[in-house]
């Protein structure tokens, strides 16, 4: 349980080509290989009576015996060294499996993804009742539906959403709906004057200041 810290590396047995084709090496022969458990549960023992913990192992070369007794809270602090600190990283991809590598194939099929497909993804549930909240004020409001067609009354969705003025204007004029055409012919008022027609006085009443 006494911390020392080192190194686990878990590596693909082989490499990667710039295609990404893999391509294996010998197999490593298991007698190099070493596994072992950090900590063995059962090994361990704990005595509520006395709130110690005992640990038997093989013998130890510089204790001379197999074993290690020791008090419940004491085994609790070995035991939270070994807890990494908050945002603190244990595990590093490096090569293939880097986060960049990873986003770059992740991005490379995204790209392919939506080329080849152009399925429209549903409408998550926020959105479906934020679509029929603001279809929902407008009848309110206007009294009409703006997802109903007029002339036949079937029901319409909302394909774009068009903020050029000019491109709003082009299809305004093409439906005939274009209501400042007279605006646009009347000759433009001077500053100062007021439409004779009107036929209001114009008076002016002071106010106090209340800022």
């Amino acid at each position: 349980m006494n911390f020392h810290p080192h190194v686990h590396v878990l590596a693909a047995e082989g490499v990667f080509r710039a295609d990404g084709t893999f391509v294996p090496l010998p197999p490593i022969p298991e007698a190099l290989l070493m596994l072992r458990a950090p900590l063995s549960l059962a090994k361990m023992s704990y005595d509520a009576a006395s709130g110690t913990v005992i640990y038997r192992s093989k013998m130890h070369l510089g204790l001379k015996r197999n074993f290690q007794v020791m008090a419940g809270a004491e085994w609790l602090e070995l035991l939270c060294k070994h807890i990494p600190d908050r945002y603190e990283q244990l595990v590093r991809y490096c090569g293939w499996y880097s986060s960049r590598s990873r986003g770059a194939r992740a991005a490379k099929t995204a790209v392919s993804t939506n080329a080849a497909s152009t399925v429209t993804e549903p409408l998550s549930e926020f959105a479906q009742r934020a679509k029929a909240a603001w279809a929902r004020l407008i009848r309110k409001v206007y009294e009409a539906d703006p997802l109903e067609c007029p002339k036949c009354k079937g029901p319409m969705r909302v394909i774009a959403l068009i903020e050029d003025p000019g491109v709003v204007r082009a299809i305004l004029v093409h439906l005939g709906r274009w209501e400042p055409k007279a605006l646009e012919r009347a000759p433009p008022v001077p500053p100062g004057a007021w439409p004779a027609h009107a036929g209001l006085p114009l008076t002016y009443h002071p106010l106090p200041d209340i800022a």
